[in-house]
């Protein structure tokens, strides 16, 4: 069966895996990843790259924009994005007045989702690798969603998490609400990994966390294999169930006693992510 996926994040680590192991087990099919940089090898030739800034909503919009003109007879079954940044820095603004790690950890994606959705099957999957274990509304604070006035490492890390968590039901819940499609929207939970996401922290750090690795990580092409089978076995359960979301954790299972957002947390959710999300658009314009 021939298979499309778009993998953002998908020229290093968890990303890059998850690219190959689509490719490898459907040759026939076209795998598209994005990032900043190309990698050096791509092992299959049904794999392509094209270059995206992932944290700039400005090149996601052109991106999503070319993409859509340039395939728009061509749907998409996959839409993986695993972009990320691990940074002991604070809050570092992007041109576009949002925090780096922010804009590559939750608003980034939520731009690719909506303006990819034309794009996607009817029964598409969408996979947020981040952490779909930790998010909880308690989480968040609800009067400063973006963290302009108490950012903090661990503040962004679950305000990340847990908006995330949001909008997966966000989506499914719209999508419900015409009853037209069956796609599945997924956040899961990748574990410790052996790549490469600890070559920005500092020298003194570098040591304990290369040990870290060494004692507990799984390889990138292992972490494929949980994110992908689960994803599948999660969306056959939930579909008997009406669901059309899942957080699934490091062995693709689903996570047990996650919470469904009320319809006023949605909202209060989806309204703040677009309103930073095309303020962003409208100051690069």
């Amino acid at each position: 069966m021939s298979i499309r996926a778009l993998v953002v994040g998908g020229t290093n680590g968890i990303g890059y895996a998850m690219a190959c192991r689509v490719a490898i087990e459907n040759p026939s099919s076209t795998v598209i990843i994005s990032g900043r940089n190309k990698p050096e090898r791509i092992p299959h030739p049904n794999i392509e790259f094209r270059a995206l800034d992932a944290s700039s909503m400005r090149q996601i919009k052109q991106y999503t924009d070319k993409f859509t003109s340039a395939h728009g007879d061509q749907k998409v079954d996959f839409l993986i994005m695993t972009q990320g940044i691990f940074t002991m820095a604070g809050r570092t603004e992007t041109a576009e007045g949002i925090d780096n790690k922010m804009a590559l950890h939750y608003y980034g994606k939520q731009l690719l989702i909506r303006e990819l959705l034309p794009m996607l099957k009817d029964d598409a999957k969408v996979i947020i690798v981040l952490d779909g274990k930790s998010g909880a509304p308690t989480k968040l604070d609800w009067k400063d969603l973006d963290l302009k006035r108490g950012y903090g490492l661990s503040s962004a890390a679950y305000h990340c998490i847990s908006m995330n968590d949001a909008m997966i039901q966000f989506h499914a819940a719209e999508q419900q609400k015409s009853g037209s499609t069956r796609r599945h929207f997924v956040h899961a939970f990748p574990g410790v990994v052996a790549s490469n996401i600890m070559a920005s922290l500092p020298w003194y750090l570098r040591a304990p966390s290369q040990a870290l690795m060494r004692l507990a990580a799984v390889s990138t092409d292992m972490c494929a294999e949980y994110m992908l089978s689960g994803t599948s076995e999660m969306t056959e359960k939930a579909e008997m169930e009406g669901r059309f979301w899942s957080n699934i954790d490091q062995k693709g299972r689903m996570v047990a006693g996650k919470a469904v957002w009320t319809e006023e947390q949605l909202k209060a959710v989806s309204d703040h992510t677009w309103a930073v999300v095309d303020r962003a658009l409208k100051f690069a314009a």
